[in-house]
């Protein structure tokens, strides 16, 4: 009949051979990630044989002590160790393979993000000259501050920023981006923040909330003969945190193209971080146009 007592000792042989194999592999983890791939599955190769080896030498032996094997046979071991290099070789190779599309999919990833950065860049650049250019006649000592402003927003949007930073960071350029604009447009152009406790630990996108205000001045407060307000609130609820910017709009003007640009980039980059849950949508409520911006806190690992 079945021998459930040499399955039970096989099957306790082979599970402590691969979780033993897979704690000195996890340590020596640094070493094989610090030489090249090749060597790096030899030594793995290697390291899991002795590691069969000896589990086999040493259950051998176990059986001699309890007198239900003669002596210890070495054959045994060698087949067993020779057996054991096809699943380890086919599980590297599987590894080595999954860590390479890893590897291409990240850099796919990251160039969509910058390829998106570059874009707004640009654009963001070119209204800030004409805030400027326009002052520069009209009032040359607002078209001053507005190169310190614009100056000091040069540092976090013209430079190599990091792609996530706080959102804290970016409500302060958002915030050296309105004074930039207000020395522009004047009393036409208010803003009300609403700022809830959102929490130290919410990292965003660079230039995520700056180009909804943007879209904000140029399609709306821009186009109405009398201005009007920009209301941004921010909330957390749980681990996601949630922005809305409104703006009154006039109803006989349709949003262009730059406008529906804009939004599909900070789209783009928000899922690209944070995963397809993070959402970025408007609606026109009556004379009013709203941008919704949701994403969770925690970032997205491929």
């Amino acid at each position: 009949g079945f021998d459930w007592t040499l399955f039970s000792l096989v099957f306790l042989l082979v599970v402590g051979v691969a979780l033993t194999s897979a704690l000195v592999l996890s340590l020596c983890e640094p070493f094989l990630r610090s030489t090249h791939q090749i060597r790096s599955a030899i030594l793995a190769i290697v390291i899991v044989m002795i590691i069969v080896a000896m589990s086999v030498l040493l259950a051998q032996q176990a059986l001699v002590f309890a007198m239900l094997k003669d002596r210890v046979d070495l054959g045994v071991a060698l087949d067993m160790v020779v057996l054991a290099v096809i699943p380890v070789g086919v599980s590297l190779r599987y590894f080595s393979v999954k860590q390479k599309m890893y590897v291409e999919k990240n850099a796919a990833r990251e160039a969509g993000i910058q390829a998106h950065q570059a874009s707004i860049r640009p654009h963001f650049l070119y209204n800030a000259l004409n805030v400027i250019a326009s002052l520069i006649v009209s009032d040359p000592e607002k078209a001053e501050r507005a190169v310190e402003d614009l100056s000091e927003l040069f540092r976090d949007v013209m430079t190599g920023s990091p792609s996530l930073i706080p959102l804290r960071e970016e409500l302060s350029l958002c915030r050296r981006y309105i004074a930039l604009e207000k020395l522009r447009l004047g009393g036409r152009l208010e803003i009300e923040w609403q700022i809830g406790d959102y929490g130290e630990d919410v990292k965003i996108p660079s230039l995520t909330l700056q180009p909804v205000l943007e879209n904000a001045v140029y399609h709306g407060i821009q186009l109405l003969h009398g201005g009007g307000k920009i209301e941004v609130r921010i909330r957390r609820t749980g681990d996601w945190v949630h922005i809305d910017v409104q703006n009154p709009r006039n109803p006989r003007l349709q949003h262009n193209k730059g406008h529906k640009m804009a939004i599909k980039n900070v789209r783009y980059r928000l899922r690209a971080h944070f995963g397809p849950s993070a959402r970025v949508g408007s609606k026109v409520t009556g004379s009013h146009y709203t941008t919704h911006i949701s994403f969770p806190v925690k970032v997205y690992k491929l």
